[in-house]
């Protein structure tokens, strides 16, 4: 029985980090819990924080606001985008002028 007792303990001391026993028997694990601050200004306070915050200032003073609703309405053609509209149109599309030029080198 003693020699069963001293296996069980041995082996639980062996295996410690895979069971759940030395922290039953110890009371608990070790405490990990840090109290680390990462940050450029990081204060603990219990009480009223008294850090200064900046203040925008005005550069100059501001006499009037312009807030416009309008839209701008551009209802005039440029005449030199009229005329490229026209012969844009006018002008043949890429399969008419190669059948022209096919045209031109075929014997009839």
């Amino acid at each position: 029985m003693v020699k069963q007792v001293l296996t069980v303990s041995l082996l639980s001391l062996l295996l410690s980090s895979c069971s759940q026993i030395p922290s039953l028997l110890t009371g608990g694990g070790t405490n990990v819990a840090a109290n680390t601050q990462i940050g450029k200004e990081n204060t603990q306070n219990l009480g009223v924080n008294t850090s200064m915050r900046p203040q925008l200032r005005v550069e100059a003073p501001v006499e009037t606001v312009v807030q416009d609703t309008s839209t701008t309405k551009n209802t005039t053609i440029d005449p030199l985008m009229l005329i490229l509209l026209v012969l844009g149109w006018l002008a043949p599309s890429p399969n008419e002028i190669g059948r022209g030029i096919r045209n031109l080198f075929r014997r009839k």
